[in-house]
């Protein structure tokens, strides 16, 4: 299974103070906050780890269909600039972000041999619902080249723990899948 986020790092700026009282403590472990304030660029080192946390949890979430808020249990470990580990109740899930100026884009893997396709984008426009259409669009464009099947028989739906799935003709397709966007940017990633 595959889970993604994207963190626009310019947004985050803006909207989000992670130096406000308590914000650290809420959300990452000891070690982490060891981490992020031994780090030379902080703010990048909390939304890359924020990053994988959510790239984790999606999958988790995939396969347990049990929504939660405790950022903190999940535990992150860094193995290189970009790539690392997440454990949670467990699980173990393996991660690979792409760091630029602009944005934080983490993919988490199940397993580590996992045939995937994943696209990021930038979204002129950062309302919430036109980031979430054009990401959905995106992804729905690429299951459609993948499987050589027709987009208009492709459909989005959320499920009763509000998990997204995806169908064709009505059916349940059992790849996985995992959309992200924040700020300006979009991504989405399909493991089969």
């Amino acid at each position: 299974m595959i889970g993604n986020d994207i963190v626009d790092l310019k947004v985050a700026a803006i909207e989000s103070n992670w130096k406000r009282p308590r914000f650290l403590g809420k959300v990452f472990s000891e070690d982490e906050q060891c981490r992020i304030l031994n780090s030379e660029n902080q703010s990048q080192m909390v939304w890359l780890l924020w990053s994988m946390k959510e790239a984790a949890y999606k999958i988790y979430v995939q396969q347990n269909g049990e929504r939660f808020f405790n950022p903190k249990k999940l535990s992150c470990e860094l193995v290189s600039k970009s790539e690392g580990l997440v454990t949670f109740n467990g699980n173990q899930y393996i991660t690979k972000s792409e760091i630029s100026d602009d944005f934080i884009n983490t993919l988490a893997y199940s397993e580590a041999r996992e045939t995937t396709i994943t696209h990021h984008f930038k979204i002129e426009d950062n309302s919430y619902k036109i980031q979430s259409h054009t990401a959905k669009q995106k992804l729905l464009k690429s299951f459609s080249e993948l499987k050589k099947v027709s987009i208009k028989n492709l459909e989005i739906k959320k499920d009763k723990n509000n998990v997204p799935r995806l169908f064709y003709k009505g059916d349940e397709q059992t790849d996985s899948f995992s959309i992200a966007h924040h700020g300006f940017y979009g991504g989405y990633a399909i493991s089969f």
